[in-house]
């Protein structure tokens, strides 16, 4: 299963950092009379300044990619480890990722907008005056991108075809109508990732308990827990391993370590485990509407427990 996992993700993370490539770089060449997106007159295209901009932000693009290329592999050998901190440095690995790809070209962008503006560089066919600071200055149509975002409180519409990325559309965010959506857009992916997060972080560091109390028998581990009255167990065994059922996972985790949740046996029927891989004996514990196997790290607990539900 690791090995599959392993091969998945390394050929998903390759096309998606070769899909930016494709996506983001068309920008660093001069296209349509733009640079970055941004209208640079032919007679400056090649002057130092723009050029300086232009060969900084293709290098920052070209050694990000490259870093990602070997970070998303590296985080790929996590698998054979743990699943569960796989999957959360995944995630964290996967939204650093779409925050640079898209931070270091609008970085670029902005800053050559802001030198179109110092040096005048106008549109004529598209020359308006706008006030900032009660101060008259002459801007086109690059004026509504250039945050890196489109921005046109004079354009009726809230979606528009989005310049920074050919082929793509982009919200106007003049209209609250597009705030409102991305701020929904962005509370569920927040939410879904916290709830990954709550339901991972228990089983990065498996931690098993075991109490006996008033004949009540509580198992917990990683976020499962379960209670048996010890009246009502109708039979104990000792075994050596789990027996050959094929077991298939419902709700739990399955690592080369563990073994943790509910589970369900082809002829056993609906079960928890609470079981280490490498760790023997294993007790298996049932009464009228539980079963469960359960075994432990700790040296003796498992024998301890047996004897004291025998009695």
């Amino acid at each position: 299963m690791e090995i599959i996992m392993f091969i998945i993700f390394i050929v998903t993370n390759l096309f998606i950092i070769l899909c930016m490539q494709f996506a983001y770089t068309h920008a660093y060449k001069y296209e349509n009379g733009m640079y970055l997106n941004v209208h640079i007159p032919s007679s400056h295209k090649e002057d130092a300044e723009v050029a300086e901009i232009v060969t900084t932000g293709k290098r920052k693009m070209k050694h990000f990619q490259i870093a990602n290329v070997i970070i998303s592999i590296a985080i790929c050998f996590i698998v054979f480890f743990n699943i569960a901190v796989f999957v959360l440095v995944y995630i964290i690995w996967m939204f650093a990722y779409i925050f640079g790809i898209i931070h270091i070209p609008n970085s670029s962008h902005r800053k050559m907008y802001a030198l179109k503006i110092q040096n005048g560089w106008i549109i004529e066919a598209q020359r308006k005056k706008v006030y900032i600071d009660t101060s008259p200055i002459d801007v086109d149509d690059d004026e509504y991108w250039k945050t890196g975002y489109y921005y046109n409180p004079d354009d009726k519409h809230i979606l528009i075809e989005n310049r920074m990325q050919s082929g793509n559309y982009t919200f106007n965010y003049a209209k609250k109508g597009a705030w409102i959506f991305t701020g929904i857009t962005c509370a569920i992916i927040a939410g879904c990732i916290i709830l990954v997060f709550v339901c991972m972080l228990p089983l990065i560091n498996i931690q098993e308990k075991i109490t006996l109390t008033n004949n009540n028998l509580t198992i917990s581990a990683g976020g499962y827990t379960s209670e048996i009255d010890v009246n009502d167990i109708t039979e104990l065994k000792l075994l050596d391993e789990l027996p050959d059922d094929s077991f298939l996972r419902t709700n739990g985790a399955s690592t080369n370590s563990y073994d943790i949740g509910r589970y369900e046996g082809r002829t056993l029927g609906k079960c928890s485990l609470y079981v280490f891989d490498g760790y023997s004996p294993i007790l298996m514990i049932k009464s009228d509407d539980t079963l469960v196997f359960v075994n432990s790290k700790e040296d003796g607990e498992i024998e301890g427990l047996y004897e004291e539900l025998s009695q």
